[in-house]
């Protein structure tokens, strides 16, 4: 095609590839109507007339997208109303007293799964799956007692993390958005336990939800606050014993040095935390001998809760 422009080599080319016939191999047959059905033929096809013999298995694959890591399923935990008595009050006696208030009857007592003692000697009303008033059953009971006992309720809750929020965002700003998202206006500035500095002039918040509200935010994986897209991730942390302040397990199954007498940040006796003025002190890392434990108890910075923490994802 000597003198030709190059629009009309283009075009001759592309009309000689697209008339070229198609074969499996040298005086193959063609392929039968099952053949086609099955697709058998499609990896056999070639180009003849000098043209390069490809198939479509030989084709490059496509690079699959990198799989989301996989969000850990969240234990749904029934609440519970704790009662304590305050003087000889039998616990037989309490739960005949609840039981004589046509109004708790109606509402506690149809939401009650079992009744059982704790370990610390408590008594413990531990409420039916998806019961979400366990704060204003506990008030009732509460004001239904009056000053022999004190009764409170407990909500299990999950952390989660809220990453790459700006510079900007506050703790009102991030509950207000959780509330709209889970659709659960009771929620307040309180499950926003820390929002601190991250990387690039980032912040990060850790939350403490009720179960169910945990499960619906990790399955969103994602809450716009602001201007930005914020990932959410879990936030698995070990057990914590409050008698010995070892992780790992619960008081209930404690057999270490009992602490309870100790203030939570210099790890002394004879005051309490909010009277303390001396420097925080781990004593779990003070017992190692480890160099680093200008560090309280408590603290989520400490070596050793982060090593167990990370053993148990």
């Amino acid at each position: 095609m000597i003198g030709s422009s190059p629009s009309m080599t283009a075009a001759a080319i592309t009309r000689k590839i697209l008339g070229a016939p198609l074969v499996t191999s040298k005086n193959a047959p063609y392929p039968t109507d099952e053949d086609y059905a099955t697709g058998g033929c499609e990896e056999k096809w070639v180009r003849i007339e000098g043209l390069p013999a490809t198939t479509v298995g030989s084709a490059r694959p496509r690079q699959q997208p990198k799989p989301r890591p996989a969000q850990r399923r969240v234990h749904h935990r029934p609440d519970a109303i704790v009662i304590k008595a305050k003087n000889a009050t039998t616990y037989a006696d309490i739960v005949r007293t609840l039981k004589a208030d046509a109004a708790v009857q109606q509402s506690v007592g149809s939401s009650v799964q079992n009744i059982r003692c704790s370990v610390t000697g408590a008594l413990v009303l531990q409420l039916r799956k998806g019961v979400e008033n366990a704060p204003s059953l506990g008030a009732e009971v509460d004001k239904v007692l009056g000053d022999v006992t004190t009764a409170s309720a407990i909500q299990h809750t999950s952390m989660v993390e809220i990453r790459d929020l700006d510079e900007c965002a506050t703790r009102t700003e991030i509950d207000e958005e959780l509330a709209r998202s889970l659709g659960a206006p009771h929620l307040n500035e309180e499950v926003i336990k820390t929002l601190r500095k991250a990387y690039a002039g980032t912040q990060t918040a850790v939350a403490a939800l009720p179960d169910d509200l945990a499960t619906r935010v990790l399955k969103l994986g994602h809450i716009r606050i602001g201007w930005v897209n914020c990932r959410i991730r879990d936030r698995e942390e070990a057990a914590r014993c409050y008698r010995c302040w070892s992780r790992g397990h619960v008081a209930a199954r404690c057999r270490g040095p009992d602490r309870t007498e100790l203030c939570h940040l210099c790890s002394q006796k004879g005051h309490e935390a909010k009277d303390c003025k001396g420097q925080p002190a781990c004593v779990l890392c003070q017992e190692r001998g480890a160099d680093d434990h200008r560090h309280t108890s408590m603290s989520s910075s400490c070596p050793l809760a982060r090593k167990i923490t990370q053993a148990r994802r």
